[in-house]
């Protein structure tokens, strides 16, 4: 049976938000470090109730709390409160904003004869708006992923694609060993080339590895280890490297102390292995890892459990018969720096009344399979067993565990468990993710209103001693050595988002009375509220809303149709967690049709003609009839360039000149605008 988390049992509080919930976080005798937070919105009046859940049971320590907007780095201070205050009003917020609040109790907790604040966090989302455009990330994949699994991997692009990201594929070589060399830095020249290149309102936000990739390796100092033992020091896996675009890295350092566990995690000078054990910027993409090479835990080959794996993500995503993982989210008590994730973030992804506890000492795969799904289940104490997951599977999507050595995923499985969170992800189960929180991945709220889990993660992997981006007591396990860290690693899709939202059926594309019309059966989601339509110049291309509001029929027709052109439908709900409300899209189904439309005297356009094509330089365009603006779209569906054309005196003549002369190479869209309505789109190509 679900056992309620005991701070939302209490039945007296139950009418009444406003009180805080008698609840004390006194998990061992020297004090109290987490602030417990969650929010409720007011869109008629436009407001943010941000809800003290612990405040009665903490009433000799006043209430501070900032905020800042989602993203960004400065708190700025908003209410000091008497200590018990139950909740407070923010109403100097607006509709589509989203804010990020802090809470502190002043002085609550000693470590190492020094006060600390308590503190928590949570989100105003207010009616933020998930249903556009993304943005650009990485997808880095090894060679044998694209030619052994042709069909899932083109699957996994587009559903990224209609998941509203625009996927920059970068294919390299298998890794063919875990020492892999001057390959990590072949690599991480071509990510940084793409980043470089992608406009700079539009760089990737997130990088994918899928396969065995080259994995880069960080340490060489005898810092605290990730696990605090010793024997796991040195150059351990590292793929923020990849995703720090601009960070210092260097090979001078010589790190060869007796008893490491793998000799991988010896690092002497130009063996490219890098000396830093914390990253020296902020890493600036989102990033997680797919590999399944070398293990002996599960007999089944590599390229079976990338496929399963790859089924499964597409199973939640389309959300398929028995893949709603719902939203409820659990947790077992552990460590303490772990325990603080654990309150902190699940009441706000998941509401505090959706959040349940495990107290018994029960088989934790099994509990879960009884009592779940789970949007989230954190275990905070124990390594997890493979024949637990063969058994019970892991009914969540996200799992998360505090222990040592299991959670290291950068070397070959032979040696004990070490790479058995790999392991975790191969197992045929409904987990997609799989965290080791044992070095201080345990702040991630920001997942609440609608953002990836990698982006939330990232914001925690960027907590330094000195920016402070999310501030929390230090404890042990859980001090500056533990921040900030070169070997964090997320283990499964970085973009995977926590919302699901049932996707439309039967999409068509029609010509009905002369008109293009696409046509599809509704999403059978509860509370969905409507349709957004968009459309992309390629398959694989940037899809951009032509939907100026929420269809409501289950049918459209497209203005301005071109037939080579792909057009998408996202059900669209309204959803609500524990930091707000927020837009939330389903995944897109994608169509294209080349419709043939007949056509009288009145519609006849005459030939646009668009030449020298392709153009070293300067192309002219001679229009059938008078042109209104012309545009230039790259292959990313960005315009590059918008101009209004000079009035037209005569059809025959060369009336409107493009100039392409500092254009990379490559294909482009002109789209033509007519002074009457119609528009023309043709391609061009830029060449030496």
């Amino acid at each position: 049976m679900k056992k309620y988390f005991i701070l939302i049992l209490l039945a007296t509080l139950l009418n009444n938000e406003a009180n805080a919930q008698n609840y004390t976080f006194n998990y061992n005798t020297t004090g109290r470090r987490v602030c417990l937070v969650s929010s409720q919105v007011d869109l008629t009046n436009e407001n943010v109730k941000i809800i003290f859940h612990d405040s009665l049971a903490n009433t000799n320590e006043p209430l501070l709390v900032y905020r800042r907007k989602l993203g960004t780095y400065i708190w700025n201070a908003v209410a000091n409160l008497s200590a018990g205050t139950g909740h407070w009003v923010d109403t100097n917020v607006n509709t589509g904003d989203v804010w990020e609040y802090q809470v502190k109790r002043k002085n609550t907790w000693a470590f190492g004869g020094v006060n600390y604040d308590a503190t928590g966090y949570t989100l105003g989302a207010l009616l933020n708006d998930n249903t556009n455009y993304k943005g650009q990330m990485i997808l880095l994949v090894a060679n044998d992923i694209p030619l052994n699994l042709p069909t899932k991997y083109q699957r996994l692009k587009k559903e990224l694609t209609n998941d509203g990201w625009y996927v920059n594929e970068l294919i390299v070589p298998r890794a063919t060993t875990w020492d892999s060399g001057d390959d990590v830095v072949t690599i991480k020249n071509q990510i940084q080339n793409i980043y470089t290149m992608a406009p700079s309102n539009d760089k990737p936000k997130s990088l994918f590895i899928l396969g065995h990739v080259a994995m880069p390796r960080c340490g060489s100092t005898n810092v605290v280890a990730p696990d605090d033992h010793s024997q796991n020091t040195g150059a351990r896996g590292c793929d923020g490297y990849y995703a720090d675009i601009d960070g210092i890295y260097t090979d001078t350092a010589t790190y060869n102390p007796s008893g490491l566990s793998t000799p991988l995690a010896i690092n002497l000078p130009n063996d490219f292995k890098w000396d830093q054990d914390f990253f020296s910027s902020e890493v600036e993409m989102a990033f997680g890892r797919i590999d399944f090479a070398d293990l002996t835990e599960i007999s089944t080959n590599e390229n079976t459990l990338i496929e399963n794996y790859l089924d499964r993500l597409s199973n939640h995503k389309n959300v398929s018969s028995g893949f709603y993982m719902g939203e409820n989210s659990a947790f077992y008590t552990g460590y303490n720096n772990s325990n603080d994730g654990s309150y902190r973030s699940l009441i706000n992804i998941s509401k505090p009344e959706n959040v349940y506890q495990k107290t018994d000492n029960s088989n934790h795969n099994e509990w879960v399979q009884n009592n779940g799904p789970f949007k989230i289940y954190m275990q905070n104490i124990t390594t997890p067993a493979i024949s637990d997951w063969q058994t019970y599977g892991m009914n969540a999507t996200v799992y998360s565990s505090d222990q040592s050595y299991w959670g290291f995923g950068d070397v070959p499985q032979p040696n004990g468990v070490y790479s058995r969170i790999r392991t975790l992800l191969g197992v045929n189960s409904k987990c997609l993710i799989a965290l080791w929180t044992t070095t201080g991945l345990n702040i991630f709220h920001q997942a609440c209103n609608g953002q990836s889990i990698g982006e939330s993660m990232k914001a925690i992997i960027n907590h330094n001693s000195t920016n402070q981006y999310l501030e929390k007591p230090p404890q042990q396990y859980d001090t500056q050595d533990w921040w900030n860290r070169t070997h964090f690693t997320i283990w499964g899709d970085p973009t995977l988002n926590l919302y699901q939202v049932k996707p439309i059926s039967n999409l068509s594309l029609n010509n009905i009375s002369n008109n293009p019309v696409l046509q599809w059966s509704a999403s059978n989601d509860n509370n969905i509220i409507g349709y957004h339509i968009y459309e992309s110049i390629s398959e694989l291309g940037v899809f951009s809303k032509i939907s100026k509001s929420l269809v409501l029929d289950t049918f459209f027709q497209i203005p301005n149709y071109v037939g080579t052109n792909w057009y998408m439908v996202k059900a669209i709900k309204s959803m609500e967690s524990g930091c707000g409300k927020f837009l939330h899209p389903s995944l897109g189904i994608s169509i294209q049709e080349d419709l043939v439309f007949s056509v009288t005297n009145n519609e006849y356009i005459e030939k646009t003609f668009i030449f020298p094509n392709p153009t070293n330089s300067i192309a002219y365009i001679a229009p059938g009839k008078m042109i209104n603006e012309i545009s230039i779209v790259n292959i990313l569906g960005q315009t590059v360039l918008k101009q209004k054309a000079n009035s037209i005196t005569s059809h025959n003549s060369m009336e409107a000149m493009i100039d392409l002369t500092n254009y990379q190479n490559g294909v482009y869209y002109i789209i033509i605008s007519y002074k009457d309505g119609g528009q023309m789109i043709e391609k061009i190509i830029k060449s030496n």
